[in-house]
């Protein structure tokens, strides 16, 4: 669509008011197309099971605007009155074919929490070959968005940024839900426009949408909460601006870490969706300290990976737009080997800006794959705390059982006899973890009833002759605390939050 008719007519109460009334929800969504989550409406017309017949606005809506269907234009007046199909068209979010007999949205609108977003469309209405502007704003409705936002650090805080904000989606939610100010940046002027007509179609007054190369418009700011969702895709011949994140993948990442140093506040936290490499000489989490520089004492890191991908695989699944020729291959295999990249890693980086509080910390952990969400802040607050003073956490505090926790162990036959070679411990929440463990981490565990302290289960354990002789208080409360951040044991004030779906 022409940018410049976005919300010419600047009837954004009566369009909200209408939305709202339509019942144009997410709850409609589920409801219509027996769909567990909104997003798991079909969006390829050529996978999708014809549209039922339109019985209602909402109906009519979601073939305008979700579907990206043609509409009769006499049932949309009918459906939703013909005051209401001259308010769409005079917002720039309809068109009617040159006989009148059908209509069509000119951009994709839908429902995303108790909000309503627009972004560019995916597909034409008449299924002709769809070739998107090199600056389309990427839609927010689709899955990877939502992971984003179901992890995207909401409620009180003084300044917000979303940077890559497309539809400015996450700046929105962060204004409405706590953020005294929010400020969605993006390169693309087209980005900003739409943001724009988002946050008044929401009627979101603290909320500014702004056009900047990263901070670039933003120099003299800086934030308690920055988050990202930044084009990670490595392209050797670039295609779109939401897409492409240099050679590497890394590009866009890199320099939004680099400038936390002048634009994270103290206390502040950053969260990216992402992805990065591994390489042969330090693997993603360590790198990004790197990138970090001198300053990086001052900050926390937290890697949570959820999934590890095969570089030259992804290369040829991710730019069928670049073609697969041979010359191609080799490309990519040349620039692998010269970057030494052993695997892509997409998941969440985390970092916290602790100035001078205390030793910094650098995890990386393994998302459940059952579970949408990963309780990250609980990671933080754990590590923070464990780095400030673990051995008085573990002993003075009541420890729970992990609510995962499976205790395996591998025997092997010598002679007539069974002998324990290997024992394993196994967790799913809050992260997918395995590790190698020793027999009274298991007779640990399982002491562990929520209203004994740590001194006392050490020594119980020390009284059964269940641990190694000569172990120290230090010693048991470090090791304790490795089950702790792998979810096997619980502290009473830091027990992570119960799976979810």
């Amino acid at each position: 669509m022409q940018i410049d008719s976005l919300g010419r007519s600047g009837k954004f109460d009566e369009l909200r008011e209408f939305l709202r009334s339509a019942g144009y929800t997410e709850e409609f969504l589920c409801a219509r197309f027996q769909l567990e989550r909104a997003e798991q409406f079909e969006l390829d017309r050529g996978k999708r099971a014809p549209l039922p017949e339109a019985a209602s606005a909402a109906d009519i809506l979601t073939a305008l605007y979700l579907a990206g269907e043609f509409a009769s234009l006499a049932v949309a007046e009918r459906l939703m009155g013909r005051d209401v199909v001259g308010l769409l068209g005079g917002m720039g979010l309809l068109a009617i074919d040159a006989g009148g007999d059908w209509c069509h949205g000119t951009v994709a609108l839908y429902p995303l929490a108790d909000l309503h977003i627009a972004s560019d469309r995916w597909s034409n209405p008449d299924d002709a070959p769809f070739d998107a502007p090199s600056d389309t704003v990427y839609p927010a409705f689709i899955p990877n968005t939502r992971l984003f936002l179901a992890h995207v650090p909401l409620g009180a805080c003084g300044s917000f940024l979303d940077l890559g904000a497309g539809t400015g989606i996450a700046a929105i939610l962060a204004a409405r839900q706590g953020a005294r100010e929010a400020w969605a940046g993006d390169i693309a002027e087209r980005c900003t426009r739409f943001a724009e007509f988002n946050g008044r179609l929401n009627g979101v007054a603290n909320f500014h949408p702004v056009t900047s190369d990263l901070y670039g418009n933003l120099s003299q700011q800086a934030f308690d909460r920055i988050v990202a969702h930044p084009p990670y895709v490595p392209a050797l011949q670039p295609k779109w601006i939401f897409f492409s994140g240099g050679e590497d993948g890394e590009e866009i990442t890199r320099r939004i870490v680099q400038g936390l140093q002048a634009h994270l506040n103290d206390h502040g936290v950053f969260l990216a969706l992402t992805m990065g490499t591994d390489r042969s000489d330090a693997p993603f989490e360590s790198r990004i300290r790197e990138w970090l520089g001198e300053g990086g004492r001052d900050f926390d890191i937290a890697l949570i990976v959820r999934r590890i991908l095969d570089p030259h695989d992804f290369a040829a699944r991710a730019n069928p737009h670049t073609g697969r020729s041979r010359e191609e291959s080799g490309a990519w295999k040349k620039l692998f080997a010269r970057l030494g990249v052993e695997s892509l890693v997409y998941g969440f980086v985390v970092i916290q800006r602790r100035t001078g509080a205390r030793e910094t910390f650098t995890v990386r952990r393994q998302a459940s794959p059952a579970r949408r969400r990963t309780p990250w802040e609980w990671l933080l607050a754990w590590e923070s705390a464990a780095k400030e003073g673990v051995t008085r956490l573990i002993l003075e505090r009541p420890l729970h059982r992990g609510r995962d926790a499976e205790f395996q162990v591998r025997h092997r036959l010598e002679g007539s006899a069974w002998t324990p070679q290997r024992y394993t411990l196994r967790t799913e929440w809050p992260f997918s973890m395995e590790c190698d463990a020793h027999p009274w981490m298991a007779n640990l565990i399982s002491l562990c009833d929520g209203r004994a302290t740590g001194r006392d289960q050490l020594h119980a354990l020390v009284q059964n002759e269940l641990l190694p002789r000569g172990i120290t208080e230090d010693e048991f409360a470090r090791a304790a605390a490795g089950l702790v951040s792998g979810g096997f044991i619980e502290v009473e004030g830091f027990r992570p939050p119960r799976a979810g779906g």
